[in-house]
């Protein structure tokens, strides 16, 4: 079961040179901290000097780095996505059939949730920014797990028109958002429970459109 938020602390960059530490070194610091800052109070909440203070850096080198909150919003949005598409991707193999796909999906979603709650609490937590560009990121980026899973909808049923998976697709994402945040609450309930839960849910829907199994 996913955990709390343990304290804030930057990452040990104490065997570098002061001021010597490599680029992409900085960035992922900046990012770790960022992501822990949003995930913990969201984005209104959180402030650049508050990014700052807990890197232990000045405010110049996160706007060097990111530009501004919205960038190292985004880059935050942009790392947790790439995480969960790249286990999404992992987990899903088209050679097997689609009731054992979709479990082996549904697996790799809650693991997500259970080993990156942080990133988790980045792209679908309730702290998200109320309108500008990291608004309408953080918006893009929820949508991108519906087309996801509208994608395999419509590789398992080809023949469905498309609004119905579009809308099954959607339906499915939410779902296991809603069913995320009740888990958190509920820390008696193993993965795997709730992987069976799920699939049951998903698998009663999607079964209409897939002959034969």
């Amino acid at each position: 079961m996913p955990s709390a938020p343990g304290p804030l602390t930057a990452p040990d960059l104490s065997g570098l040179p002061n001021g010597r530490v490599p680029r992409a070194l900085r960035e992922q610091q900046l990012l770790d901290t960022a992501l822990s800052l949003f995930a913990a109070r969201g984005y209104e909440a959180t402030s650049i000097v508050d990014i700052a203070a807990a890197a232990a850096v000045t405010r110049p080198v996160v706007y060097r780095h990111f530009g501004s909150k919205e960038g190292i919003y985004l880059a935050c949005l942009r790392r947790a996505r790439a995480e969960l598409d790249a286990r999404l991707a992992a987990a899903v193999d088209p050679d097997r059939p689609h009731g054992e796909q979709l479990r082996a999906g549904i697996d790799a979603y809650f693991r997500f949730v259970e080993d990156h709650h942080r990133e988790w609490d980045v792209l679908f937590g309730v702290g998200m920014p109320a309108d500008g560009p990291a608004a309408e990121g953080a918006i893009e980026l929820r949508h991108r797990t519906s087309a996801l899973l509208t994608g395999l909808l419509r590789r398992a049923a080809p023949d469905v028109e498309e609004q119905r998976l579009e809308v099954f697709g959607s339906a499915l994402n939410g779902m296991g958002v809603e069913l995320s945040r009740w888990w958190r609450t509920h820390p008696g309930i193993t993965r795997e429970q709730m992987v069976e839960h799920y699939f049951a849910l998903c698998w009663e829907g999607l079964h209409a459109y897939v002959p034969g199994e």
